[in-house]
């Protein structure tokens, strides 16, 4: 009778198990360490409880208890109170998750805000060294649409003369969402010549209605790949198949200039 008692009991704990593991290793994605994590998940569910008792179920060493509470109240997701011994509590799951989202968000606008002065800092640092290597040829391949599109963003924020575009009906969509369309049109009045070419027959709509800032072609046969190719110097091939998720999409990118000088002439003369 006792050992059917423990297997029920044993049972009835393993679903909350499976269930704390689970949050707490949601909750090191959003910057917590294990232990972090494993005291946070512990107060949300026993409420006010001293170091003692956080160390007597973690298993965490007391003294260590202390330091990682340090590091949770000053993340302001728990605190303490004035009894004695001092007793530590948390938020609720929901709130605890609006504050690390919103410092995670804060850290990146901080980042977002200085991109440009670390760059420059890079560049001043590249440009000390006494010898310069000359810049290789690369073969990369970009998977996923988000990784694609960043990549684009960079080429063209360095777009000095020109910009020739091959876009599919679905990537003319995508360009339009992740705001690439804008950047297009953004670079015609910084002198960079803009030449796009798409099967899609309403680009206007995608180009908020000023499409006659880039040179825009209408091609009638259907597109089998997009690509964007920068100042005859690299280019990226956007490759993809039907039906296609965001994450499965491939691009291909090179700056090998007989590569780029094939789509080049490609794209003036054949398409």
């Amino acid at each position: 009778m006792e050992s059917l008692q423990k297997m029920g009991s044993s049972d009835a704990e393993a679903p909350t198990m499976d269930i704390e593991k689970n949050l707490i290793t949601e909750l090191q994605r959003l910057d917590l360490t294990l232990n972090e994590s494993r005291i946070l998940v512990y107060l949300m569910t026993h409420g006010h409880s001293s170091a003692s008792d956080i160390s007597r179920y973690t298993g965490i060493q007391r003294t260590e208890t202390y330091n990682y509470i340090s590091g949770l109240l000053a993340k302001g997701i728990v605190f303490s109170t004035f009894d004695r011994p001092q007793k530590y509590y948390s938020m609720s799951l929901e709130e605890v998750v609006d504050c690390l989202l919103q410092s995670k968000r804060n850290a990146l606008e901080a980042f977002e805000s200085k991109k440009k002065e670390y760059m420059n800092m890079l560049d001043a640092l590249v440009s000390n060294r006494v010898v310069k290597q000359e810049e290789k040829e690369r073969y990369n391949v970009v998977m996923g649409e988000n990784a694609i599109n960043a990549k684009i963003t960079r080429m063209l924020a360095d777009a000095k003369e020109e910009a020739m575009i091959l876009l599919t009906d679905r990537n003319m969509v995508n360009f339009y969402h992740a705001g690439i369309t804008d950047q297009l049109m953004e670079l015609t009045t910084k002198g960079v010549y803009v030449k796009l070419r798409t099967p899609c027959k309403n680009p206007d709509e995608y180009m908020s209605g000023h499409s006659d800032q880039v040179l825009c072609n209408v091609t009638k046969k259907a597109v089998p790949a997009s690509f964007v190719l920068v100042d005859g110097r690299e280019i990226i091939v956007i490759l993809e198949s039907q039906p296609v998720k965001k994450s499965e999409v491939c691009g291909f990118y090179t700056n090998n200039l007989a590569l780029v000088s094939v789509f080049k002439f490609l794209f003036e003369n054949v398409m």
